[in-house]
């Protein structure tokens, strides 16, 4: 989920709490606080158990909410997972450390061994490095050797890796698809769900999605796919982030102000998400420019 900022950076905990139930009202069947698209990379161990906390409080306990844990360092995992141990939440989302990236098995068993064993709460590997991607036999050795590893996220483009593992490893652990142009293909390959960008963005049309593979009516699904994809593709930048609260606020839905060093899309990269969103019929505010607060975009749309 996104996490909103204040002006001066710190974060909006009244806008998250709003978000958080928004989430639960489009049916998402949990939520993941500070991850990638959440940015919570860099976020201190207290920011980011406050940030866990507000939301749990947020939902009244009714889904299960994960903390992210992006850290160089298993360190900086260890106290990153303590605190979200001791804010509540019931399971961790981790990718390798993302500054100096290994696929080697033997540094993530160690690396996943440090954090579950500090915050004795489940785990999810999130295979997201494109450049250090964990391979099939790597995620196999590595969920049979730390049993509080429950699931894993696949990323990094990567739908061969997801549907290996849904081969190997699908009747063991969780699956989930974080392959942001290829989630309809994820849900009809049999995933246990998606953990994306565009859940963020879109969750109530990610259900639906969801639900229509389900029914099997994949024209349905497919013609989600077709409004939502272009819109990830739009964002799918460095700052995705960024570009990201961009898309979900021209939607109608604002969620707080980039932290920074980013900054809101200007010029091409504006212009390029408004015309997706406007392809997809999901544009809702005719034009958001940066100035525009959380108060102030509330009233535009009332």
């Amino acid at each position: 989920m996104f996490t909103p900022f204040r002006e001066d950076d710190e974060i909006d905990f009244p806008g998250l709490a709003a978000e958080a139930r928004y989430l639960k009202q489009a049916g998402v069947a949990g939520m993941v606080v500070g991850g990638s698209m959440g940015e919570g990379a860099g976020m201190s161990p207290q920011e980011l158990g406050e940030a866990v906390r507000t939301v749990i409080e947020a939902v009244e306990g009714t889904l299960p909410v994960l903390g992210a844990i992006i850290a160089d360092s298993s360190a900086e995992a260890v106290r990153l997972g303590r605190a979200l141990r001791r804010a509540g939440a019931q399971g961790l989302q981790v990718p390798p450390p993302h500054f100096h990236v290994s696929a080697e098995t033997a540094v993530l068993s160690e690396y996943y061994r440090a954090i579950t064993d500090a915050s004795e709460i489940p785990l999810l590997i999130y295979n997201v490095m494109p450049t250090a991607q964990a391979a099939i036999e790597a995620l196999q050795e590595l969920i049979a050797a730390n049993p509080m590893i429950v699931g894993v996220k696949q990323s990094g483009r990567n739908i061969h890796a997801l549907a290996a593992l849904l081969a190997e490893v699908g009747n063991t652990i969780k699956v989930f698809s974080a392959i942001d142009d290829m989630i309809y293909p994820s849900f009809v390959l049999g995933v246990d769900g998606t953990i994306s960008g565009t859940s963020a963005m879109f969750p109530r049309e990610t259900v639906e999605m969801l639900q229509a593979v389900k029914s099997g009516d994949y024209e349905r699904g497919l013609s989600l796919h077709q409004r939502l994809t272009p819109v990830w593709r739009s964002v799918d930048y460095g700052d995705f982030s960024a570009r990201a609260k961009y898309a979900a606020t021209l939607a109608g839905r604002p969620v707080g102000k980039p932290r920074r060093p980013f900054q809101w899309p200007t010029g091409e990269a504006a212009a390029s998400i408004e015309a997706a969103l406007r392809a997809g019929g999901l544009l809702s505010v005719v034009s958001a420019p940066s100035e525009l607060s959380r108060r102030e975009l509330d009233f535009a749309e009332s």
